[in-house]
C-alpha cells in the first residue's frame, strides 16, 4: 500500500509493508516524525487520517496514535502537522 506523510509542510508517498504501524512505515522510510514511547500511551505521535482506512479507532476529528494504527487501505494520507492539538 502507499502512505503519504504530511510533515512539516513536507509531502511525501512511500510504499508501506503490510503488517507494519504507520509510525513504523515512516521510520523504514527515513521520515521523522515525533514520537516517544511506542506503546501507545504518550500520544507524542498523533496525527490526523486524511484519506484511507486504519486499524485503530479514530477520534471524532480523524487522529489516531500512528505507533499503534495499521493501514488497511491501499492508499492512507497521514497528516502529523494536523496531529496535535493546534
Amino acid at each position: 500500500m502507499k502512505v503519504k506523510f504530511i510533515l512539516n509542510g513536507e509531502e511525501i508517498e512511500v510504499e508501506g509493508e503490510s503488517g507494519r504501524s504507520i509510525l513504523d512505515i515512516a521510520l523504514i522510510a527515513g521520515i521523522h516524525p515525533p514520537y516517544s514511547c511506542m506503546e501507545g500511551h504518550c500520544g507524542t505521535c498523533t496525527a490526523k487520517i486524511e484519506v484511507g482506512e486504519v486499524s485503530e479507532d479514530k477520534t471524532p476529528d480523524g487522529k489516531v496514535r500512528t505507533c499503534q494504527a495499521l493501514p488497511k487501505s491501499d492508499y492512507v494520507v497521514v497528516d502529523y502537522d494536523k496531529g496535535q492539538s493546534n
